[in-house]
């Protein structure tokens, strides 16, 4: 089974760790780190490598790494540290739907879930066009 963290600015790391256990209960394997506007970058990176260090313990696993956004700081951090190590895979952009997938189906080789949580991320982003319906359509 990998370890999934979720990492984000702000409280969309809460809020998104309250969704996932409204949807699948809780899970053991899935942490979440906010970086706060009153916490400073080195706080952040120390605490995000604390937890990678731990999860790391167990060889057999894998760390799945979803972030909010390319190129900010939790993704920044987050890619240091899986260069620093092996079985460590990073995304940005996540959306709920990538995070329950991952969650789902995290017993897959880490290689195969990030493919297929990357395929269900975009999957996910669809348009609503509003149609106009005569008496005749129905």
């Amino acid at each position: 089974m990998n370890d999934i963290i979720f990492t984000a600015h702000g409280l969309s790391a809460t809020a998104m760790e309250d969704s996932v256990a409204m949807v699948l209960g809780e899970r053991d394997n899935f942490y979440t780190l906010a970086l706060t506007h009153d916490q400073g970058i080195d706080a952040f990176r120390r605490q995000l490598a604390l937890l990678v260090a731990r999860l790391r313990r167990d060889a057999a696993r894998g760390i799945l790494i979803l972030t909010d956004m390319p190129a900010g700081t939790p993704y920044n951090v987050s890619v240091q540290l899986a260069l620093a190590g092996e079985n460590m895979d990073v995304l940005s952009g996540t959306n709920f739907p990538m995070v329950l997938t991952a969650l789902d189906q995290s017993d897959l080789p880490l290689s195969d879930l990030t493919e297929l949580v990357m395929e269900t991320g975009r999957e996910a982003i669809n348009r609503f066009v509003a149609v106009a319906y005569t008496p005749e359509d129905f």
